[in-house]
């Protein structure tokens, strides 16, 4: 799933905010339940950005709606981990080999990895 897709969203899917503000609200309540959040800082990896892919996995099919770019691969916090999160990174080239293709697309696998480390000392 994309970061706003549904299951990601939903307060009874996995609840995950784009943003560190709403994150910290901690809970939402929906029909007088209480939600936790994620976080979810991979709205920021999706689309046209300074460095790195727009996405994790490319997908081009011949139908009305394609996104192209997708962001399958996802890494989400609970509020009291975000500070933790020190480095997230989509990779694109390891050991000073690409693995995206002259245009620009994940040439190695359909998915590009994820890099992530959290300080949890």
């Amino acid at each position: 799933m994309n970061p706003f897709d549904t299951g990601v969203v939903a307060a009874n899917g996995l609840h995950g905010v784009m943003t560190r503000n709403i994150a910290k609200e901690q809970t939402r309540t929906v029909a007088n339940r209480d939600y936790p959040f994620f976080f979810n800082p991979m709205w920021s990896f999706l689309g046209e950005r300074e460095s790195g892919p727009p996405g994790t996995n490319f997908y081009r099919k011949s139908v009305h709606v394609v996104y192209f770019w997708n962001m399958l691969d996802q890494v989400l916090v609970r509020p009291d981990l975000m500070d933790s999160l020190i480095e997230l990174r989509t990779l694109d080239q390891i050991n000073g080999g690409s693995l995206l293709d002259a245009a620009g697309k994940p040439a190695v696998s359909d998915h590009l990895p994820l890099l992530f480390r959290l300080r949890l000392s």
